[in-house]
C-alpha cells in the first residue's frame, strides 16, 4: 500500500504546537475532510488509542516559536483538544472535483463570506480572527472544524498590566478553527 501523508500543524487548547506528517487517502483529500470525518483515516487502525484522535509521524512538539520540546516517531492527539490546524497545501483537487464544487456553489447559491471570530480564552490569551469561508455558518457550526482562508489572526494577551496583541502568519492563509472554541461571531 502506498503511503501518503501530508505535513499538518496543530495547536491545542493549552497553546502548545505539534507539527508532523499525517496520513492521507489521497493526495486530493482536503485536510479539512480528515479533521471534520467522523472517522479519522488511520493507515493502521489498530494503533488507535482513542476514536477522536489523529496520529502525526515524525513529530515535533514546540512549546513557544522556536523551541522543540520533544521529538516523537509517533504521537496521537486527541481531536478535542485542537484549537486549531493548518497545512501546507495551496490548492487541492483534481479537476473532476473542482467542477463539482463549482456546480454545488452555483446550485445552492453559496457565496464567500467574511467571518470575525473571538474565542473563548486559551491559554490565557483571547483569539481575534477574521477569515473567509463559503457557504452557510449554519452548516459549518455542525463541523469540528470550520475551514478559513485569507486568515488574519491576533492573540491577545495581559503582558506587564497591558492587552498585547501578537500577529500570526500562516501558509496560503488558511486554518481550520475548533467551533468548540469560538466565543462569539460576526460577519461582513
Amino acid at each position: 500500500m502506498t503511503v501518503l501523508q501530508r505535513k499538518l500543524s496543530i495547536v491545542t487548547s493549552m497553546g502548545k504546537k505539534y507539527t508532523g506528517m499525517v496520513d492521507v487517502p489521497s493526495e486530493s483529500f482536503r485536510t479539512t475532510d480528515l479533521m471534520n470525518s467522523s472517522n479519522v483515516f488511520w493507515r493502521n487502525p489498530n494503533e488507535k488509542c482513542y476514536e477522536n484522535a489523529i496520529l502525526l509521524y515524525d513529530a515535533r512538539l514546540f512549546i513557544d516559536e522556536t523551541t522543540v520540546y520533544k521529538k516523537y516517531e509517533k504521537i496521537q492527539i486527541k481531536l478535542s483538544e485542537v484549537f486549531y490546524f493548518y497545512d501546507e497545501v495551496e490548492i487541492l483537487g483534481d479537476e473532476m472535483e473542482k467542477k463539482r464544487a463549482h456546480t454545488m456553489t452555483q446550485s445552492i447559491q453559496e457565496k464567500a463570506q467574511r467571518a470575525h471570530i473571538i474565542t473563548k480564552t486559551v491559554a490565557s490569551s483571547f483569539y481575534d480572527i477574521n477569515g473567509m469561508f463559503f457557504g452557510m455558518f449554519r452548516k459549518k457550526s455542525k463541523d469540528n472544524f470550520v475551514p478559513l482562508t485569507e486568515v488574519s489572526m491576533g492573540e491577545i494577551f495581559k503582558k506587564d498590566g497591558k492587552w498585547t496583541k501578537k500577529e500570526f502568519k500562516f501558509p496560503h492563509g488558511f486554518i481550520g478553527v475548533s467551533n468548540r472554541h469560538i466565543e462569539s461571531i460576526t460577519f461582513g
